[in-house]
């Protein structure tokens, strides 16, 4: 988007779809991986850096990375996103031996975005993005964001996203996948752990069994 675009409006727009998927607002490190907000030198040159634009932007909290509620947020976010990863990664190593899983293997030539989880296996290998939300519309806001990420590459495999959270309802997903007007790839497929598990039993393992 250009330079001039980004006006205070449109920049509250990009905070508010931040926080509705993650549940915060974002970083300094997560505005230039967001694509509905301008990087982080657009935003020191326009507004004079990123906690004179939060100021700007009347939220409650200035600087992130100060005081306890930073340090709170951070933590409470890296270990709930980690727990689910492990989760996830134990599974495919007890499915698949851990030699045959490529951890965070670039996309295509993109060094910058990367699969969570790419497996080697038989007939066809397949990649997994994992991630967790608070509730439905967060499903809906991460997917709409990993959208981007993803679509710059072509992608042969299948791609699993793969949720976690308490409040999701999985009827609701479904629908609205079902009424998107652009829809995801037929090789994309969004689902919670338990789908997951059932789905890619139809592929096997390369491990050599005694």
């Amino acid at each position: 988007m250009p330079i001039e675009k980004w006006t205070l409006e449109k920049v509250k727009e990009g905070f508010d779809r931040f926080f509705d998927a993650h549940n915060r607002y974002p970083a300094a490190y997560d505005v230039d991986d967001f694509d509905f907000l301008p990087s982080s030198r657009q935003i020191q040159r326009k507004f004079g850096g990123l906690v004179n634009l939060r100021k700007l932007l009347n939220l409650e909290i200035g600087n992130y990375t100060m005081g306890n509620e930073g340090s709170r947020k951070a933590s409470h976010i890296n270990i709930r996103g980690k727990k689910y990863e492990n989760i996830l990664l134990d599974f495919l190593k007890e499915q698949f031996d851990e030699k045959f899983i490529h951890i965070e293997r670039p996309i295509g030539n993109d060094h910058k975005d990367r699969y969570d989880f790419f497996v080697y296996a038989k007939p066809t290998n397949f990649a997994v993005d994992v991630f967790c939300t608070n509730d439905t519309r967060g499903v809906v806001n991460i997917m709409n964001m990993k959208e981007n990420k993803y679509k710059r590459s072509i992608i042969i495999e299948d791609l699993y996203f793969v949720y976690f959270g308490d409040n999701i309802n999985d009827g609701r997903i479904k629908k609205w996948q079902t009424n998107r007007k652009n829809k995801f790839p037929v090789n994309w497929k969004i689902m919670n752990i338990e789908e997951f598990k059932k789905d890619i039993s139809r592929f096997e393992s390369f491990r050599v069994m005694p």
